[in-house]
């Protein structure tokens, strides 16, 4: 049986297990959203950047595509609820009391590390939009980290942990 092309990639890159993040940023309304990311990558060092691909059809594309400043919080591995939670395809506001401050940018309470970013550039490629972002602020937390493999989630715990 032959496999289609874009299952095939689809499967190869649910191989690649990966770390898994919550992005929040402001509308121009002042409402705050949330979404489940697991694109997150270090792009530099000096400056600190990190991008993170959001896709064209996203229901939340408007209010990550427009965000001048955005946070991201890395999540543990007690958090999969929260995970879930994001990555539902229909919008999701995030409630005050969720969140905390860093820099002046909302980001998830809790997590292993927080980063409060601005946007540094933005680019099309394919059905995503590229958000290159510079980091204002980290806050990093000890624990076991929350992964996602072929499509399930799990946990890793660091050496130190």
């Amino acid at each position: 049986m032959e496999i289609d092309p874009e299952q095939s990639f689809r499967r190869a890159m649910g191989a690649y297990a990966t770390g898994v993040t919550v992005v929040t940023a402001l509308d121009p309304g002042a409402a705050l959203w949330g979404m489940t990311v697991n694109s997150l990558t270090s792009v530099s060092l000096e400056p600190r950047l990190v991008l993170w691909c959001l896709g064209d059809r996203s229901a939340h594309y408007e209010p990550f595509a427009a965000a001048d400043t955005w946070g991201v919080t890395v999540l543990g591995a007690d958090s999969e609820d929260v995970a879930r939670r994001f990555a539902r395809s229909q919008a999701q506001n995030v409630r005050p009391e969720e969140t905390e401050a860093l820099a002046g940018v909302a980001v998830i309470r809790g997590g292993l590390a927080q980063l409060a970013c601005r946007t540094h550039h933005k680019a099309q490629a394919g059905d995503h939009l590229i958000i290159i972002g510079e980091v204002l602020d980290v806050r990093v937390r000890t624990g076991a980290a929350l992964t996602f493999f072929r499509g399930d989630y799990g946990s890793i715990a660091g050496p130190t942990d």
